[in-house]
């Protein structure tokens, strides 16, 4: 058990399967007061389609992070301070924290969803209906308002409002789907990724562009990330109930 490097906390380690030679699983340890994973050397890279679905799936039960995220933070490993970086995954930008030595990362819950391009930035159409309906937003970033009626990206770290992309989860539902196939797992029909992609679409767009339940989930504003997640991880939790 390692502590959070923002909070100092115990952070509770996530037994998830990973690709290798060998197939086995690893621990990724998650601060649900932070909003932060923490990941041992490259770890997030040798991640299966279905453990970043189980980390998504806590995402999208974790609640609005607790404790603001400090400018300096140490590797819970070595104790050496750890790096700023911008990153870039496909056509999605994303940063986090790591280890000068090489023994980890840290990334925050939003962030990781960016490095597996399971988000992606409003069309033109959902920015519209986002500020007509929305208005205000939380950065899912730092937690600095966004005022959509002027800017699509927040003032304070310069994150940019994106979504979570259903058809990117989806995709990686039907990796799981075919994997399950050649026996890794129980299949559950061919249909299921499908089904899931247009549950998992619908939930989002009444939990995005329904104020009163908006109003319910964050009085103040809405963390769009943390909307879109608590929506879809709904329907990835009556997913996995049928493997």
């Amino acid at each position: 058990m390692i502590d959070c490097p923002n909070c100092r906390e115990p952070m509770a380690a996530q037994p998830t399967p990973s690709f290798g030679a060998v197939p086995h699983d690893i621990e990724v340890d998650a601060c649900t007061s932070c909003n932060l994973f923490w990941f041992d050397r490259a770890e997030s890279m040798a991640l299966t389609p279905q453990a970043v679905l189980s980390l998504f799936r806590l995402v999208g039960e974790a609640s609005a992070a607790r404790t603001p995220l400090h400018d300096a933070m140490t590797c819970p490993r070595c104790r050496h301070s750890l790096a700023f970086t911008h990153d870039i995954q496909r056509r999605t930008r994303f940063t986090y924290w790591r280890c000068t030595s090489g023994d980890g990362q840290l990334i925050t819950f939003g962030q990781f969803l960016a490095a597996k391009d399971l988000i992606r930035p409003p069309s033109a159409e959902e920015l519209a209906r986002l500020r007509a309906t929305v208005r205000s937003v939380n950065c899912s970033q730092c937690g600095a308002p966004v005022d959509l009626a002027t800017s699509s990206a927040c003032a304070h770290c310069g994150a940019a409002i994106m979504l979570i992309d259903p058809d990117s989860i989806a995709k990686a539902l039907k990796e799981l789907e075919s994997a399950a196939g050649n026996g890794a797992s129980p299949p559950v029909g061919a249909a299921s990724a499908e089904a899931a992609r247009t549950a998992m679409t619908n939930a989002q767009i009444d939990a995005l562009f329904d104020l009163e339940r908006t109003r319910e989930r964050d009085e103040h504003h809405g963390d769009l990330l943390a909307i879109g997640a608590h929506a879809i991880g709904a329907a990835l939790g009556a997913f996995f109930a049928l493997r």
